[in-house]
């Protein structure tokens, strides 16, 4: 009775979802239902549908970045599942870096459901899957497929006679050899290869910065220096309040003359009265005890002095707001940097996002000269994307510089980085279709 309860629930679902799917107007809105639907049914925590070597749908989100970190690894994960019968898969089944690379992506356990040499459908969880829900799915993606089959071909009918009467008139009292040079020669110019070139806001910033950190908790009192102020290595760049510590030192002295003084007395007893030996140990400690101490505070009160621990240049950002702030040990006030160690740093927002071998050149066009460009070669693609206030979310480039500059830190300004050639059809129509695909949700 309860293999027939789960089966009639089964071919309800589907029978529901698959009256929800031709209702849709059209592609977008059945995939939708096919990837954030589905879990009505049958829970999990995401889906991806795979077609014609691609991914063209994700549950949750209206747009799935191909040249992401998440995306590329898409790409590497379903051809290695292409051998695999449909089935539950697991990390162990797969395993080398793809395996590794999963727990930061997805739960535990998928359901791969191929479908043909290029499309499949991949649904994750946490909790395992059981034989009828396995089953119960697949049906419900075969159907599915069935139906959008049957919808994008009277789709495909419908529009294409107005197309091609269009098309007729347009050619009408033309002579076809014309049109057909013409066509070849737009498609010869559109395959014409080209540089992806990309542009970011970028600045030139330290290569190897040293960090000048609180040694203590405390206050800030004043800073000695002033923003990229040249500096030797000695000099006092900030105090901190040492007044606590003055105090606590002062108290500790006197209590080490004192234990001082009973350890001599006692010492000197010792020669006109033996009986007073044993008191010579505790005498002995108490006087090594506050030297200890005294030793520590008097550590403590030249740690509230930051000295420059090389020659550089100061960074500081906002000094006048560090007079009276207070830090915790090891926060971080300032930072020295070399004035000539200096390299590329460029912010690129994540819709522009494409595939950068090392060594792509990056050329610096600073604001403030724009007749010289600073030469510099990729060596960092971040592979997380980070939030700036300033500059949004984007993936951190950095680049070493191709010679000397003599352009001061913090010089910014935009940065033109040189990408894979593509054709030229591709370099034209790649934001408008970004945008379009964004928009429609294709």
């Amino acid at each position: 009775m309860l293999q027939e309860t789960v089966t009639v629930d089964a071919a309800e679902a589907t029978l529901h979802l698959l009256q929800a799917s031709q209702r849709a107007g059209d592609a977008a809105q059945r995939r939708f239902v096919l990837l954030n639907r589905t879990r009505e049914a049958w829970p999990y925590q995401a889906a991806v549908l795979w077609e014609h070597g691609a991914a063209a749908g994700h549950s949750g989100v209206g747009k799935l970045e191909s040249q992401g970190p998440y995306g590329q690894w898409l790409s590497r994960l379903v051809p290695a599942l292409q051998a695999r019968p449909a089935g539950p898969v697991v990390p162990g089944d797969i395993g080398g870096e793809l395996a590794e690379e999963w727990l930061h992506y997805w739960p535990p356990q998928l359901l791969w459901l191929p479908q043909g040499p290029a499309d499949a459908l991949l649904v994750v969880r946490e909790l395992p899957w059981s034989v009828r829900e396995a089953d119960s799915l697949t049906r419900w993606w075969q159907c599915w497929r069935h139906d959008d089959a049957n919808a994008t071909q009277a789709a495909a009918a419908g529009d294409r006679r107005p197309l091609l009467q269009r098309w007729r008139e347009r050619l009408a009292g033309r002579p076809l050899r014309h049109a057909a040079v013409a066509l070849v020669a737009l498609l010869l110019v559109l395959c014409w290869p080209v540089s992806l070139t990309l542009r970011a806001p970028g600045e030139l910033v330290p290569r190897h910065p040293v960090a000048i950190r609180s040694a203590i908790d405390g206050m800030v009192r004043t800073l000695k220096v002033e923003p990229n102020q040249a500096v030797k290595a000695g000099q006092v760049l900030a105090e901190l309040d040492d007044a606590g510590w003055q105090s606590r030192l002062q108290v500790a002295q006197h209590a080490l003359a004192t234990a001082e003084a009973e350890w001599r007395q006692v010492n000197q007893q010792v020669l006109n009265d033996p009986r007073v030996r044993s008191q010579l140990a505790a005498a002995q400690g108490r006087y090594e005890e506050r030297r200890a101490e005294a030793a520590y505070l008097a550590q403590q009160v030249q740690r509230t002095t930051l000295v420059a621990p090389r020659d550089g240049v100061v960074l500081v950002q906002d000094p006048g707001s560090w007079p009276g702030r207070t830090v915790a040990t090891g926060e971080a006030i300032m930072k020295l940097a070399q004035p000539e160690d200096q390299e590329v740093e460029a912010w690129l927002a994540v819709g522009d996002a494409v595939d950068l071998a090392p060594g792509a050149p990056m050329t610096l066009h600073l604001a403030s000269r724009p007749g010289q460009p600073v030469g510099a070669r990729l060596h960092l693609y971040a592979y997380e994307a980070e939030q700036r206030t300033d500059l949004g979310l984007g993936y951190r480039l950095r680049g070493t510089l191709d010679g000397a500059s003599a352009e001061r830190l913090g010089a910014r300004g935009t940065v033109r980085i040189e990408g894979p050639r593509v054709p030229l059809a591709y370099w034209l129509m790649r934001r408008p279709l970004a945008a379009l695909r964004e928009a429609t949700g294709w």
